[in-house]
């Protein structure tokens, strides 16, 4: 009688954990000391549960190994969903969709222009994000905060070049610069690595010692070495993804935040459902409550003056509305 029991105890447990909706999630680097894989992780752990299973693969920081790792994640067959990120990866993931076609793929932080009906992804209105911060950085550049100098120059510094940053991020934070100080001067570096604080902590140097007095760092662990030399010349930065700005409250002014943990959350939700619409491709951002910035955090209402907090929400709620205005060479 006891065998008969354990015996349907272990079936019924097998059946359970077929039932479960699994999801494969591969990270297109390594979620250590990276603020939106960190986001990632804590949004796709807050939604294992006993009907919802998740698996994380980290895939490294050789690229050329991503595709062969998706491969082999949908060749186990055991995944309701696979999840990956980047604008590096919409080649890759419709390769991989057209050769298991019966695999659901969910591409986030990357756009599939043409999607294939086991597909879907979702990108962010990163022009709402830089532009944004091109406003901030206008404002403090100009005014009277005891890092901010009379040069009137503002830098961005890039840990790659790839097509968002070209084409989105690196004109619509010029825009927003302009919008509000339209004398101000941008100066734009390339560290060339996402993993090189030694040359991040270079470049900031000479965007200093052209005169800028805040940069906008877009560089992941690279930036690390913008803070640090913004800190010994006591200037500002600004950071994205996540709330950076405890790390060091007198250099990191303000953070312009992705709330990757929400989409990914609510993409597996979604699926979860049968609510996920395969097929397709959107973008999202300030309306969806996907962007954001650290309009609340305590160190931004104490250390950045009433008059910038004031510009930058009302273009908040401007972009909330609408789109952000073009850029002239667009």
């Amino acid at each position: 009688m006891r065998r008969i029991f354990l015996l349907l105890l272990l079936l019924i447990s097998a059946a359970l954990a077929a039932s479960k909706f699994s999801v494969g999630i591969l990270i297109t680097g390594e979620i250590g000391g990276n603020a939106i894989y960190e986001l990632v992780q804590k949004g796709a752990l807050g939604m294992a549960s006993d009907e919802i299973e998740i698996k994380i693969v980290e895939g490294g920081y050789n690229q050329s190994k991503w595709e062969s790792m998706l491969v082999s994640l949908a060749a186990l067959g055991k995944y309701d969903l696979l999840m990956t990120f980047t604008e590096g990866m919409p080649a890759s993931v419709m390769r991989v969709a057209q050769m298991f076609p019966n695999q659901k793929f969910a591409l986030l932080d990357g756009i599939i222009e043409e999607p294939l009906p086991n597909t879907y992804s979702a990108a962010f209105r990163d022009s709402e994000m830089t532009f944004l911060a091109g406003i901030f950085a206008g404002l403090v550049t100009s005014s009277d905060l005891p890092g901010a100098n009379e040069e009137n120059v503002v830098g961005l510094i890039a840990g790659d070049t790839y097509p968002a940053m070209t084409n989105i991020m690196r004109p619509y934070f010029e825009l927003g610069v302009v919008t509000v100080n339209p004398s101000a001067k941008v100066l734009f570096g390339v560290v060339g690595s996402w993993s090189d604080p030694s040359r991040g902590r270079e470049l900031a140097a000479k965007q200093f010692d052209a005169g800028a007095d805040i940069i906008l760092s877009i560089a992941g662990g690279s930036g690390v070495g913008v803070i640090e030399e913004a800190s010994v010349r006591g200037r500002y930065v600004i950071t994205v993804d996540s709330n950076l700005i405890p790390l060091n409250p007198k250099v990191i002014l303000a953070s312009f935040l992705k709330h990757i943990d929400r989409l990914v959350s609510e993409t597996i939700a979604k699926a979860k459902a049968g609510e996920l619409l395969f097929g397709s491709s959107e973008r999202v951002g300030i309306a969806e409550g996907m962007i954001d910035y650290t309009h609340d955090d305590p160190y931004f209402l104490s250390n950045v003056p009433t008059e910038i907090r004031a510009e930058l929400a009302k273009w908040f709620e401007v972009l909330k509305d609408s789109e952000a205005p073009s850029p002239k060479n667009e």
